[in-house]
């Protein structure tokens, strides 16, 4: 009886863990809450490219397989002055060259980002799009982002940031509204104080980069995911 006694005044005296605090919610938001939420005079609007408005793991996944993943990766970790000799960094070089000239060829167009550039279009938005890719000196990127989506021909060409952050570019076109699947891309909206807008990134992306959806208190768009 006496040992019971102690066991419950032990019990009384030791604190009970609380529940873990749950994360915040993350804000959802769908095409047709979206177009609700735009002002009612045209705006400046920048894409990311890579897992945004294409679905381009068939380029990467050549290029990884072709030049090895130490050279090629279709997140941001590998940067040309990271590699250890000249003939990996001409390699490199080879593979964004071709990559932005050839193998878009086999990108698929996300069905988001075509329901996206056509509201875009039709409010009479300028439409940007910026990416981390590394500029060789040529690409054929903006030719095809102009056919697959129906932009007209004097329609701005993509500025390419080399691997660098994109505030300066966002700032530079004076965007007010960006879409991207990244982290960095959510990053840099929220620093060039522009709205962002989560695009999720495909399950069958080769680009394993972590992303943290609706962390830094983005609007996650629904279903973007697909393909």
């Amino acid at each position: 009886m006496a040992r019971l006694s102690i066991t419950i005044a032990l019990l009384a005296f030791c604190p009970i863990a609380s529940p873990a605090a749950e994360p915040a919610a993350v804000r959802t938001i769908t095409l047709e809450e979206l177009s609700r939420s735009l002002p009612k005079e045209p705006i400046n609007v920048v894409f990311d490219v890579d897992d945004t408005v294409l679905f381009t793991s068939p380029g990467f996944q050549w290029g990884s397989r072709t030049y090895g993943a130490g050279i090629v990766s279709a997140g941001v970790s590998i940067r040309e002055e990271d590699l250890p000799d000249e003939e990996q960094r001409r390699k490199y070089r080879e593979f964004w060259t071709k990559m932005n000239n050839e193998l878009d060829e086999f990108s698929v167009k996300k069905w988001i980002a075509v329901e996206l550039i056509a509201l875009h279009k039709s409010r009479g938005d300028k439409i940007f799009f910026v990416t981390k890719r590394i500029f060789t000196g040529s690409e054929r990127l903006t030719e095809i982002l102009r056919r697959e989506f129906g932009l007209p021909a004097d329609s701005p060409a993509v500025l390419f940031t080399n691997r660098q952050e994109k505030t300066a570019a966002f700032r530079s076109i004076k965007a007010q509204l960006s879409y991207g699947d990244s982290d960095g891309d959510i990053r840099d909206s929220i620093r060039a104080n522009i709205r962002p807008i989560r695009v999720l990134r495909s399950p069958a992306s080769v680009n394993h980069d972590p992303t943290h959806n609706g962390a830094f208190g983005e609007e996650v768009l629904r279903n973007s995911e697909n393909d």
